[in-house]
């Protein structure tokens, strides 16, 4: 009888904590996750976690260096204590607002010139008789339709000046001798009259001579219209320099600007302690001895 009632205390120590196992009422404890995922895993539901934060305390503010020498170049360097490189960017400014100024003006000055002086020795009327009444050789080279066109105003209308004209308006030669017939004189035509030999018998020292007869497609200048090339090649150029020193400008207030931002940040009063450092505990509750490690941290 003892044996048995031994027998059957054994069984159910056996038993029971295999139904428990099953049943997932008790489960072996381990501190060690038994795989690299499983302690990832275990760390991320178990181990107690802090937000890490960063807090930059600047002596000067990058974002209002910024802004100053985003307006006036070299001025967010001297915010930030930089003053020779603040005197730098500055002077930059300065000479490409100067030069900007100086070219602009010049080519403007030119521009008028130029426009002056074609309007005294270009005249339509003597193109349209030129292209009319030239020689048969003229009359091929020079007429009204070709790669490039004018426009004329009459009567409170605009017509383009092609072969088309002479049946819109049959005396459109004499309007022009009269003065009625006028050209709209816009930046296309000053370009067109220079450049283009279309127009070239429309200038007051034109001559015949001027035409290569062994080539047709050359034509010589005549003083006036080379001296007109050349006054348009002046403006040209020295506007374009104008443009060159503004694009200048753009960029030396933005390389000022973050210059002056990084400035800024890297800016250290006189006696600041440029070392500090901080120290803490590292730990995982899922060991019995939950301070694992020691941190120290040291920023200079």
């Amino acid at each position: 009888m003892k044996n048995k009632a031994l027998t059957a205390v054994i069984l159910l120590g056996i038993l029971i904590p295999a139904l428990a196992i099953g049943q997932g009422i008790w489960q072996r404890p381990s501190a060690v996750p038994s795989s690299g995922s499983a302690a990832l895993l275990s760390n991320l539901k178990f181990a107690q976690t802090e937000t890490d934060s960063f807090v930059f305390n600047y002596e000067k503010s990058p974002g209002l260096a910024f802004l100053l020498s985003a307006v006036v170049p070299g001025a967010g360097e001297y915010y930030a204590g930089a003053k020779w490189r603040a005197a730098g960017f500055f002077a930059v400014e300065t000479f490409c607002w100067t030069m900007y100024f100086n070219r602009q003006s010049t080519g403007k000055d030119i521009e008028k010139k130029y426009k002056k002086f074609a309007d005294t020795n270009w005249d339509l009327y003597d193109w349209f008789l030129n292209c009319q009444s030239g020689s048969e050789l003229e009359q091929e080279y020079f007429k009204l339709s070709g790669s490039h066109n004018i426009w004329v105003y009459y009567n409170d209308r605009e017509y383009i000046v092609d072969d088309s004209l002479s049946i819109k308006l049959p005396d459109y030669i004499y309007r022009a001798q009269t003065g009625e017939l006028t050209a709209i004189k816009n930046r296309d035509y000053y370009e067109n009259i220079g450049k283009y030999d279309q127009f070239a018998n429309g200038w007051s020292d034109y001559d015949i001579s001027l035409i290569d007869t062994t080539r047709k497609d050359e034509l010589e200048n005549s003083a006036k219209r080379e001296k007109y090339l050349n006054q348009r090649y002046d403006s040209n150029q020295a506007l374009k320099m104008a443009t060159n020193f503004a694009t200048a400008i753009m960029f030396n207030h933005l390389f000022s600007a973050f210059h002056a931002q990084i400035a800024a940040k890297h800016y250290h009063s006189e006696g600041k302690n440029d070392v500090s450092w901080n120290m803490g505990f590292m730990a995982d509750v899922t060991y019995r001895q939950p301070i694992r490690g020691f941190v120290l941290m040291v920023n200079f």
